[in-house]
């Protein structure tokens, strides 16, 4: 009998990369998650969210994963005729043999600090026809009347790695690798950056470019084959794919009874046909870049507790098929029967990758 309802669980960092293993091993938890893992089937699947997405949706792109096009879109920002890249701010520790980032997540910006120094990005860069603008703190955007012919690494992928060897390449790379050097110049003078060094943080002295390319588009004949009723997630990111492909679209929930009861009416209403609806995690993408894995293992725990045990279970009870993507190079197939293959053994270097 072929399945008519779906669900596609993303959850980044779900299976690392992680610095160090050793503290899974004795935890219960972890070993219990191992076990049902090894009882799914698995696939080899992408590596990186970006690549996961474009997979599911469908979505055809050159060069960069266009995720600042999308993003604009979800906020009724995005113009065709401009040409954008995120430019988010972050910190660099250098030092003679390489320079490792930090992104925004770990830097407190506030408003007025982000104001000051967009104002004094946009005075510089005003010659050269570009204008920088923010989402939010920590999400920074430049707008450019020329197109960005560059290939570059997501943020999520350059923190904590030497960037020496993940800058910008491609047709425009030496130009966008001067206007960086620039702007690092400029912010790390700036007197917000010497309140911030008083105060004992880390300034704000460099810009990470990413995510540049205009709107994707569809592989129409694939996508309308698997076409997609619904997107959760708490990400603008998402909202844009959602609008662009003629999704369904709802912020993440604080609770999972209400995903679930709203899942179980797009089943329903489905009847005959296709339900196939996508849920996306975010929480653990992030913890995955610290050398503390209990920061991670505590939020797989609650992860599991809140969302994946619970949508597993009904998932099963309502014939839905879930299909979960950890981003790490497999994607896993659960089904009410995976119980019975008491055979498999939980293997953490099959299911967890390490640096």
């Amino acid at each position: 009998m072929t399945v008519k309802a779906k669900l596609h669980i993303i959850v980044p960092g779900l299976c690392g990369p992680l610095a160090a293993t050793d503290v899974l091993e004795k935890s219960v938890a972890c070993n219990a998650w191992l076990k049902r893992l090894s009882q799914a089937k698995n696939f080899n699947s992408a590596t990186n969210l970006h690549d996961v997405l474009a997979s599911i949706f469908h979505l055809k792109f050159n060069n960069d994963f266009p995720a600042t096009a999308l993003t604009l879109l979800a906020k009724n920002l995005y113009h065709e005729n401009k040409h954008y890249m995120f430019a988010d701010p972050v910190h660099l520790q250098a030092d003679m043999n390489q320079a490792v980032l930090t992104s925004a997540e770990d830097l407190t910006i506030n408003e007025e600090e982000s104001s000051q120094l967009l104002q004094a990005l946009n005075s510089h860069f005003k010659q050269d026809d570009l204008e920088y603008f923010a989402i939010d703190n920590k999400q920074w955007i430049v707008a450019s009347n020329n197109a960005i012919d560059i290939k570059t690494t997501a943020l999520v992928d350059a923190v904590s790695r030497n960037i020496n060897f993940i800058l910008p390449e491609g047709n425009d790379a030496t130009r966008w690798r001067q206007l960086l050097t620039e702007a690092q110049m400029l912010l790390h003078a700036h007197e917000v950056n010497s309140h911030r060094e008083d105060s004992a943080q880390d300034i704000i002295n460099s810009l990470w470019f990413h995510g540049c390319g205009g709107l994707p588009d569809i592989d129409e004949l694939a996508f309308n084959n698997n076409k997609i009723t619904s997107v959760c997630s708490d990400h603008s990111l998402l909202k844009g794919i959602a609008d662009l492909v003629g999704s369904d679209y709802m912020p993440l929930p604080v609770n999972t009874s209400d995903y679930i009861q709203q899942l179980l009416v797009y089943k329903a209403l489905a009847g005959n046909n296709n339900s196939l609806n996508v849920l996306h995690l975010s929480a653990m993408e992030h913890l995955v870049n610290y050398t503390d894995v209990s920061l991670w293992l505590d939020k797989l725990i609650m992860l599991l507790e809140q969302w994946l045990y619970p949508l597993i279970t009904m998932a099963n009870k309502n014939d839905i098929q879930i299909i979960l993507y950890p981003c790490a190079g497999k994607k896993y197939y659960f089904s009410k029967y995976d119980f019975l293959k008491i055979w498999q053994q939980a293997k953490l270097e099959q299911h967890v990758r390490c640096y």
